[in-house]
């Protein structure tokens, strides 16, 4: 553009020169056409005869110069507008770099509030931070509200399906429907790095409800009823506590208390689950949180975590424990695991890492696989109470281990997820748990020998629309090794009746289906599924969180809804 100026400007000084000596020009010939004037006006005067031709060449040329003039002058004003118009371009690209600086300067603010730029702001998530980002706190939470109703086909007295009555030690619930509003999960999350990105932490707790699994006697009231975790007021349990540092290389440290590495169930979080609540077989067979010190490895295709810890938390046979630890944020003083490694290797086929933090795959996310595989080996000893003798006889230990493997496959608009487990556990010292009391004597202990136990679980889905997934699944356990559990029918620790009703536990199935309308992804959705159970329910298999009671007979099953918002 500055070259473009300067030619225009040495082309107007040029013609300017040509148009001043023009000028000049004119003048001159306007003096001498003056005096030939007069002299042809004295010649008229004196000889009408003179020669007339020169006089019209003269006229004539002088109309040839007034014509170049008014040339001129018409380029001259050309050349003027353009420069003119060459100095509005140059102010208006002043004014559209004004502009742009302005918007480059909002584009940053707005950016600055996803960023360590700002202190305060909204990044999928509140969040405070300092102005060089290397401190960083988020603030987040999740609130879902549910109702479910549970019914079974038989009350009180129970009889099984080929109408034989039950025996009396059956702690079989003998109330046909159970329903109500439940807030299952009521969450603070905090969580954010220190000193930079590489050293994270998280706190993470919820309000707990009152979950009680108590037993039944057909022939007496109700032997016991406490919480399992969690109380009537919404007491505070903490679920993660732990401090993260990453050490270069895709290697990471974390200690505190955290999800033990294993199943896929229990690493996708509550809130991404396909029913808004984890399986009944994850439950069982899932390992839960504890306490400890976990190593992690992440690639491009390949991750890794490797925890050593209190110990799992034993669910399997819901309140009968074999290798009795409960190490959620549990004291040093009542740590009973003396080992316990546990381990997860994921294997990602097709796809990228975030697909997999949830249980579905919405559609236009790209096609995603995952195997993984899981193993944990613990040895505990138990002790019912901080200061009580060992219970465990002689030098015995109970022994725990557990495999898994999962497939999940993301269609972009479906996905399918393909659980399965084992479970053996040498338990010399086991005993029926509630709510942190052991019922029975003093020692209440019972020599279960090697029991094992398998699970299994398959989902599907599919969106019918661009925010709404229907699902279904099965969900399978059974006992393929009993051990001495038998024993417990005729010579169990006092009272028989309590410790006898896990003597013979069948199979557990189930099958669920429903749907989910994503209003703003897993923020914010509501869900309803049915689940049918088509065989008799063992007391070993009650899940109070998916609604599975024990009963005698076929044909229970259980309604749920819920509202879920995350914050």
């Amino acid at each position: 553009m500055r070259m473009d100026s300067t030619r225009r400007y040495i082309q107007y000084r040029f013609l300017q020169t040509k148009i001043t000596r023009f000028s000049m020009r004119r003048m001159r010939i306007g003096r001498t056409g003056g005096l030939l004037g007069v002299t042809a006006t004295l010649l008229t005067a004196s000889a009408q005869g003179q020669d007339a031709t020169a006089m019209e060449e003269m006229a004539r040329r002088l109309a040839d110069i007034e014509k170049q003039n008014e040339t001129l002058k018409t380029r001259v004003n050309e050349l003027e507008a353009a420069d003119s118009s060459d100095w509005l371009t140059q102010e208006r690209a002043g004014q559209i770099r004004g502009v742009v600086t302005d918007v480059l300067a909002d584009a940053e603010t707005r950016v600055s509030l996803q960023s360590s730029g700002m202190t305060a702001g909204w990044d999928d998530g509140f969040f405070l931070a300092s102005p060089d980002g290397r401190f960083r706190l988020e603030v987040g939470g999740m609130v879902q509200v549910r109702y479910m109703d549970s019914s079974i086909r038989e009350g009180w007295p129970p009889f099984d399906d080929q109408g034989q009555q039950q025996p009396a030690f059956g702690p079989e619930d003998d109330v046909t429907s159970r329903g109500g509003f439940d807030i299952p999960h009521a969450r603070l999350d905090f969580k954010g790095h220190v000193f930079g990105p590489d050293t994270r932490f998280r706190v993470q707790g919820q309000f707990a409800n009152e979950r009680p699994n108590s037993i039944q006697l057909y022939s007496t009231p109700v032997a016991a009823s406490a919480p399992e975790n969690g109380s009537s007021n919404g007491a505070f349990e903490l679920l993660d506590a732990y401090i993260l540092q990453e050490v270069g290389n895709g290697w990471a440290v974390r200690f505190g208390q955290f999800k033990l590495p294993f199943d896929r169930g229990w690493e996708v979080p509550i809130a991404n689950q396909l029913t808004g609540e984890r399986n009944t077989v994850a439950l069982h067979m899932g390992l839960g949180r504890s306490q400890g010190v976990e190593l992690a490895w992440s690639g491009d295709s390949t991750r890794m975590r490797v925890a050593f810890s209190d110990g799992a938390n034993d669910r399997i046979f819901d309140t009968y424990h074999f290798s009795t630890t409960q190490p959620l944020n549990s004291p040093y003083n009542f740590t009973q695991a003396e080992l316990a490694f546990s381990g997860r290797v994921e294997f990602k086929l097709a796809g990228n890492w975030q697909e997999f933090d949830s249980m579905t795959s919405p559609p236009g996310s790209e096609m995603g696989v995952l195997l993984g595989v899981g193993a944990h080996w613990q040895q505990s000893k138990v002790m019912l109470n901080p200061t009580s003798y060992n219970q465990t006889p002689g030098s015995g230990y109970n022994d725990w281990f557990a495999l898994t493997g999962d497939l999940t496959w993301n269609l972009g608009g479906g996905s399918i997820t393909a659980s399965a487990y084992y479970h053996n556990i040498s338990s010399s010292a086991s005993y029926l748990y509630f709510g942190f009391q052991p019922i029975g004597n003093s020692n209440p202990t019972f020599d279960a020998g090697n029991v094992g136990m398998f699970g299994a679980s398959l989902y599907g889905s599919m969106y019918l629309s661009a925010d709404f997934e229907a699902f279904v699944g099965f969900d399978y356990m059974e006992v393929v090794d009993n051990g001495n559990l038998g024993a417990l029918a005729n010579t169990p620790p006092a009272p028989s009746d309590f410790y006898g009703a896990f003597a013979d536990t069948g199979n557990f199935q189930s099958i669920t289906a429903g749907g989910t309308w994503y209003l703003d992804g897993n923020d914010l959705k509501w869900g309803f599924s049915a689940s049918y159970y088509p065989r008799s329910i063992a007391p070993a298999w009650t899940t109070i969180e998916t609604g599975v009671r024990s009963t005698p007979v076929s044909d229970a099953y259980t309604i749920r809804t819920y509202v879920q918002l995350m914050f």
